[in-house]
């Protein structure tokens, strides 16, 4: 979940766009992408990680329409995330095995524009960046050290570093008040760290299971699952102990965990480098720590994992076999749309109420 905040609604009708880049601007033609889906008023903006052209797609949700992209470069982005008053994005290049990426980018999305690229320094790689409450700060995994980057967005730099104690730490949530974050990290045995950002303090480690990658924290911070992709297992640690309550089973190569503000998570399966699986998507309670209901996302067996990100009663999928963006009610996974298509390679997603306001009237 990469900043699937509640900040109300707002909306405006676009009928044109425009792409922002720092040395010139291009309008172009653009029609209306169709009404949102059955029962569903969307509005805001979702911003979603385009791996084919390193690029953070801007989605206007009143319109179904691309409004502008930013252009990340060939280091190829995963995940994205709005600050806290849903003004600002940040992601960060991953890039692939033989080019690692070392920065983060914070985009201002009312002018979908980067505004800032800051070094995370030599072997970082950072996968996941995060905003903490205060809007200021941010969190970043360093995947190739281990460590993970506390980040001064206004000074743009790195004040501070924490060992994971795991092994390729690649993706990383916040407790909701900003004071731990929680680490998932894949190789070795598998691992979950809690790291106390303002405590001096060792960071607790658990083993989960190999390939541990998604993770997400309950809306009440009460718990933490954990995606074990290569052992098919969820595991549930309960925030105050710090130890595993309860393990669940999940689909083979399931590589993400989205716990939404209404009791619900989903989870979808498939790639990671094991090869074509047929891909599901799961609705889970969190509460009961029970599986609702599966939908399945085609025929064929397929090889890309995908992201997934809840907000305001649907559950947001980026198909990155087809290059679509689909909507899903979380009532039982039912009254399934495409949202938009030609995203390119879509993956992870985070939605604002600010709409570009380049678009015009």
């Amino acid at each position: 979940m990469l900043g699937g905040r509640d900040f109300g609604r707002c909306g405006r009708r676009i009928v044109r766009w425009v792409f922002i880049l720092p040395a010139a601007i291009w309008s172009f033609g653009c029609s209306d992408g169709g009404p949102a889906p059955d029962g569903a008023m969307l509005d805001g903006t979702l911003l979603v990680t385009d791996r084919a052209s390193g690029s953070i797609a801007f989605i206007d949700l009143a319109t179904r329409a691309e409004v502008a992209r930013v252009p990340v470069g060939e280091i190829i982005p995963h995940e994205v995330d709005v600050s806290p008053d849903g003004t600002m994005a940040l992601t960060s290049e991953y890039g692939p095995n033989d080019q690692p990426g070392r920065h983060v980018i914070l985009i201002d999305v009312a002018t979908a524009s980067a505004v800032a690229r800051i070094d995370l320094g030599p072997d970082s790689r950072p996968h996941t960046a995060l905003f903490l409450p205060d809007g200021r700060h941010a969190v970043a995994t360093m995947q190739d050290s281990d460590q993970l980057a506390l980040v001064d967005l206004e000074a743009q730099t790195v004040v501070r570093t924490y060992a994971t104690g795991g092994r390729e730490g690649h993706m990383v949530r916040l407790s909701p008040d900003g004071s731990r974050a929680y680490v998932s990290s894949r190789l070795g045995d598998g691992t979950f760290s809690a790291i106390f950002l303002e405590e001096d303090r060792a960071p607790v480690v658990i083993e989960t299971g190999p390939g541990a990658e998604g993770i997400d924290v309950s809306a009440d911070g009460s718990e933490i699952w954990v995606a074990n992709r290569q052992v098919e297992t969820i595991s549930v640690i309960d925030a105050e102990s710090l130890e595993i309550v309860e393990t669940l089973e999940s689909r083979r190569f399931t590589g993400r965990i989205e716990m939404g503000p209404d009791g619900f998570a989903i989870s979808p399966n498939g790639g990671g480098g094991g090869g074509p699986v047929p891909q599901y998507l799961r609705l889970w309670d969190v509460g009961s720590r029970s599986l609702l209901t599966e939908v399945s996302l085609g025929d064929e067996p397929r090889g890309t994992a995908f992201g997934v990100l809840i907000h305001d009663g649907l559950a947001f999928v980026g198909d990155r076999g087809a290059g679509e963006v689909l909507t899903f009610s979380l009532d039982g996974l039912t009254d399934r749309e495409v949202l938009v298509s030609g995203v390119g390679d879509p993956d992870g997603m985070a939605w604002t109420p600010v709409r570009v306001n380049a678009a015009t009237e």
